[in-house]
């Protein structure tokens, strides 16, 4: 009986010195001995797509500058890749960038879209776009999540408004006046009576195109808008259909006189944008307006001005991040703020189609590309 009761001693002992072991591998302790806590952060985004690229590095690019990340090459060509590279290069006990943790819906079936919520091992969630963002307000009951990069997330049911939410764990970027602000550039400097534009015909679609926005300053500005509707590319093997239908719907606002081309959110890709435009509006002299980047105004767009400045958002989601890790209320963090509008033009498309950029507005431009600049 001794020796039997000697035994489990020893077998106690063992399994407390495991539990011992295990607890402080699992909790780590800073210099003083007090235990530092980590946040567990996630990525999904609603597609491939250079302004939710250039968010999430220019988040990391941030984090690098607090030290919470090593120093690497920020450049990558996806958010994908941007994320791997913000995983490998961890440098801080307090944030953890979770690496299995990174989902992109568009890559995805609907009925896969289950495996990006609820995620056990994460506490927080980097949501980029409208359709990511949507989904998670509807179904994560589980994490936080941040949403960036969406058009309107109060007109898409992310959030309800500036102070409300329908979800709990819900945070949502706003600047509710971005798209207003490119429509009144682009009208100060082109002086359109009338503007075209496509868009798949759905509520998402309706949302990320600022059409709302469009129609608010069509009353205001006094200009008319002629409206067709284009299902996207659903994949690769789609993008023959799509292109063909939008040169049918570019064709068809030609012939209804627009004075202005206003190139929405969607899958164009932009080293095809150029191509597109010069079948049919440019010949006809008529300019465009990027809504989403300044990419696509390099590739071919006569001007845009940006909807957000991606350095200026990047450092306000890392800010609110911080603030949450230091044990602000989520639901207290700041969701509004406003960029800086920055204006960008194509001197030559603007010359080809005989379209005067004012020299005032030139000497205010932030970046001047020409069509030697297209890849």
């Amino acid at each position: 009986m001794k020796k039997l009761i000697f035994i489990l001693m020893i077998i106690s002992l063992f399994l407390g010195a495991m539990s011992l072991e295990s607890t402080c591998e699992k909790n780590k302790v800073d210099s003083t001995g007090a235990e530092i806590s980590t946040l567990r952060i996630g990525y999904v985004e609603s597609e491939t797509f250079d302004l939710y690229t250039n968010l999430i590095q220019n988040i990391a690019n941030n984090f690098q500058k607090e030290g919470v990340l090593k120093q690497y090459s920020l450049d990558s060509k996806t958010g994908k890749e941007a994320w791997l590279k913000m995983c490998e290069n961890n440098n801080s006990n307090e944030f953890k960038f979770v690496k299995d943790m990174y989902f992109n819906l568009k890559d995805m079936n609907e009925s896969e879209y289950k495996k990006a919520i609820n995620f056990n091992d994460v506490d927080l969630v980097i949501v980029m776009g409208t359709t990511a963002g949507k989904y998670f307000a509807e179904n994560e009951t589980k994490n936080k999540f941040m949403v960036f990069g969406a058009a309107d997330p109060i007109l898409s049911g992310i959030i309800k408004s500036e102070t409300e939410k329908n979800n709990p764990n819900a945070f949502a970027h706003i600047d509710r006046a971005k798209y207003k602000r490119q429509i009144q550039v682009g009208h100060k400097i082109l002086n359109f009576k009338k503007v075209g534009v496509v868009y798949q015909d759905d509520e998402a679609a309706y949302a990320y195109s600022g059409i709302d926005s469009l129609k608010e300053a069509a009353k205001e500005l006094d200009f008319e808008i002629a409206i067709k509707h284009v299902d996207e590319a659903k994949d690769e093997n789609d993008y023959a259909r799509y292109y063909k239908d939008l040169q049918n719907a570019y064709k068809e606002l030609v012939d209804e006189k627009i004075d202005v081309l206003y190139i929405t959110t969607a899958t164009i890709e932009d080293e095809k944008l150029y191509e597109l435009l010069n079948h049919d509006i440019y010949p006809n002299k008529i300019p465009t307006i990027a809504q989403t980047s300044e990419n696509q105004v390099k590739c071919g767009a006569t001007l845009g001005v940006t909807l957000l400045d991606s350095e200026e958002q990047a450092a306000f989601a890392v800010a609110q991040i911080k603030k949450y890790k230091s044990g602000e209320d989520f639901e207290k963090l700041d969701q509004v703020n406003e960029s800086t509008p920055k204006i960008y033009i194509n001197y030559d498309v603007a010359k080809n189609i005989d379209v005067k950029i004012p020299f005032s507005i030139l000497l205010i431009t932030d970046a001047i590309y020409h069509l030697d600049n297209n890849a």
